[in-house]
């Protein structure tokens, strides 16, 4: 697996936050990427109608248990946060450092990559922020974000401690 240090800047996110037991997820968040692609050309500012991303605060995951609340919102990026759709409300990341890999194969290569990069992470001594948001990044060029999924192929970004 490739893992990659990276920086970002403030990232300005609008979109659909969806919050349900993780058995409850896997319907939910699928309806709310259609509802934002669908609200797409109503989003003033869009930086890539092709790149979204998922984010849910990495706390939520680090809670044993699988039957807590779970919180992840479907994202598109604008420039500039303005008025909104009914139903779509922004989401500001401040910038900050990521560790990031590719999720690339079936579904078993989600669990394995994000595994995978938690271990990478811990190898080398850094820690992973648990009051920020992980970031999942989907270009529609590889992966689309709306069903039906049959191979994935998007980056997970996973937040680290200065």
């Amino acid at each position: 697996m490739n893992v990659s240090i990276v920086s970002r800047g403030e990232l300005t996110l609008v979109g659909i936050k969806v919050v349900g037991r993780r058995s409850e997820l896997s319907h939910r968040v699928p309806l709310a990427w259609i509802a934002l692609v669908d609200r797409l050309d109503a989003v003033p500012q869009l930086v890539d109608r092709n790149v979204f991303y998922g984010a849910f605060p990495e706390s939520d995951h680090q809670r044993a248990g699988r039957d807590g609340a779970y919180t992840y919102w479907v994202c598109a990026e604008v420039s500039v946060c303005g008025a909104l759709p009914e139903g779509l409300t922004p989401l500001v990341l401040p910038a900050r450092t990521y560790a990031t890999a590719r999720i690339e194969g079936a579904a078993e290569a989600i669990e394995a990559t994000y595994m995978g990069l938690s271990r990478w992470i811990e190898e080398r001594g850094m820690r992973v922020d648990r009051e920020a948001c992980c970031l999942e990044r989907y270009d529609q060029r590889r992966q689309k974000v709306t069903p039906p999924y049959e191979r994935f192929d998007y980056e997970v970004f996973k937040p680290l401690d200065a």
